[in-house]
């Protein structure tokens, strides 16, 4: 199946909303041309880290939104004129004491300077990518074989946004965000897409051979650097279909899930460490949940998917538009951190890539099939002849109706999404209820796509409890309550108890709004919309017993 460009999508309703807040963000002071990337966006420690990530950010944002960035072409720009005299940013590379920070920063400014081409189609851009690649990430060949794996190699304190330890092991001078050198897998495996270098792929081979071999909760790796440098992996296997890649992908995400996951689909800054959430990380965890599916069609990915977007990447949003940091549960709340309510350094870049994905990840197609893996408000062009508008409150409301605004008279085979809670679904043409079949976790039928038809997919949305997800609170007898796909918090003017409420007792308020005494349980997902100081103040149970 071919995933849809953003250039064949246009986002509506919520979906854009969350776009427009994260693009306005992008063009505040921090990620202006001259201050993005330098000592006076407090960008210390990471050269490439800042600008790569905010014209990743603008580059997606544009083409989602089919809007001009009013600044990127310029930072693009200032990031040429302000590299070293080997062509990439920071201090020349010392080969007797390697900077994971500098690999992890350039790793972003890879994938910005890609998207960037793609979205330009500048040479001189390609030209500077392949010198980052050439000048930075080929000399290293044969180095990471001594990357520090072990425990006693590393260091176990460090904040929000990572910073050189003073410690050189091997040859490494390392990070508190233990394994951030493997972020730039992410990067120069999309440089390797475009590029097709047989030297860059043999060092991409080194690193991955050596990162299967680390132990992840043992180190306490960052899930970020995980999570990201496993979606390198992914990308190699999208490109080789190399079946190893996409084994080693899968049993990292199940040790994330059980390791380095909270109980609303956030994470864990580190492994077994729950300090604080990282939206960056979630983000990764949510692209990789597709990537999953893709390669294995195995519906529990795309579970997943949904109750990461709509548990911990909506929270992690902010009312600016940026992204935050929340507490890790560890008492059964959901809360804004109090130190890093908004990570503008890292994460509100990110989320430009974060936002845009489920416009990427809402439909796909074949010849003659279209596919609904993920619902959002949005105008879809699979094919030149045919337009779909999709209309949908999922996951508050189990309705998504699509409209054939231009048909091609094809039969065509469409496939939807059916979430494995889902109730009493019910599919009509026309009106008419039709009959399909269920096929790894899709509904199922043929149609002819015809100008003027209307397909809607209508089911009942459960209220039910459900067993913890991860190792942390697993054998305490935790439980949290779910509407569907939403995990809900509940909240009161004064303390919620700990035992969960009787479910008979709940009564519904609003679409996934239920009240049971003085207690109002309710989604995390309306983050974005409250104001700064309700945000900061408020606070959710989701763990019961």
């Amino acid at each position: 199946m071919k995933r849809l460009s953003l250039n064949n999508v246009t986002p509506y309703g919520t979906a854009a909303t969350r776009m427009i807040k994260n693009f306005a963000r992008m063009h505040d002071r921090y990620y202006q041309p001259g201050i993005v990337g330098t000592p006076e966006a407090e960008n210390v420690g990471w050269p490439g880290d800042w600008e790569g990530r905010t014209v990743l950010a603008l580059t997606l944002l544009a083409r989602a939104l089919d809007v001009e960035p009013a600044n990127v072409d310029d930072i693009v720009a200032w990031i040429h004129s302000h590299c070293n005299e080997k062509g990439y940013r920071g201090e020349l590379a010392d080969l007797k004491s390697i900077n994971e920070q500098q690999l992890s920063g350039h790793g972003w400014l890879l994938r910005g300077l890609v998207e960037y081409y793609y979205f330009r189609n500048d040479p001189v851009v390609k030209d500077r990518i392949e010198l980052i690649i050439r000048e930075l990430f080929l000399p290293l060949r044969g180095k990471f074989a001594a990357y520090p794996r072990r425990p006693e190699d590393r260091v176990y304190e460090g904040e929000a946004a990572g910073e050189l330890a003073g410690k050189v092991v091997s040859g490494w001078s390392i990070s508190s965000d233990t394994g951030c050198a493997f972020i730039s897998l992410d990067g120069i495996t999309q440089a390797y897409e475009l590029l097709q270098l047989p030297e860059l792929h043999d060092l991409i081979k080194e690193m991955i051979d050596i990162f299967k071999t680390i132990d992840f909760t043992g180190i306490s790796m960052q899930t970020h650097a995980t999570l990201t440098a496993t979606r390198g992996i992914m990308r190699m296997y999208q490109l080789t279909g190399n079946i190893e890649y996409l084994e080693i992908a899968k049993h990292i995400f199940e040790i994330y899930k059980l390791d380095g996951m909270t109980e609303n689909y956030s994470n864990y800054n580190w492994f077994c460490r729950p300090s604080w959430t990282e939206p960056c990380g979630v983000i990764d965890s949510f692209i990789l949940a597709f990537y999953l599916w893709e390669a294995t069609q195995d519906a529990g990915y795309l579970d997943d998917a949904h109750h990461i977007w709509y548990n911990g990447i909506c929270r992690g949003q902010r009312p600016n538009g940026g992204f935050g940091c929340d507490e890790c549960v560890e008492d059964g709340f959901v809360r804004t951190h109090a130190h890093f309510y908004e990570a503008y350094w890292c994460c509100s870049m990110r989320g430009g890539e974060g936002v845009t994905a489920p416009a990427q990840f809402g439909l796909y197609s074949e010849p003659e099939k279209i596919v609904f893996p993920f619902y959002g408000d949005g105008r879809y062009t699979p094919v030149p002849e045919l337009t779909l508008r999709v209309r949908s409150d999922y996951p508050a409301e189990g309705r998504i109706a699509v409209e054939v605004e231009k048909g091609n008279g094809n039969e065509t085979q469409w496939s939807f999404f059916l979430p494995s809670w889902v109730k009493n679904p019910v599919i009509t043409v026309d009106g008419k209820s039709v009959n399909y079949t269920i096929e790894s976790g899709f509904a199922c039928f043929s149609h002819i796509a015809q100008t003027g038809g209307r397909i809607e997919v209508v089911f009942d949305i459960p209220v039910f409890t459900a067993e913890v997800i991860g190792n942390q609170h697993k054998g305490k007898g935790y439980r949290t309550i779910r509407y569907g796909t939403y995990v809900l918090g509940a909240h009161s003017d004064g303390d919620v108890p700990e035992k969960m409420p009787d479910l008979a007792t709940l009564v519904a308020q609003g679409k996934g709004v239920f009240r049971s005494g003085n207690v109002l349980l309710q989604p995390l997902d309306q983050a974005y919309m409250m104001e700064t100081d309700e945000l900061k103040e408020a606070e959710y149970r989701i763990l019961f017993l």
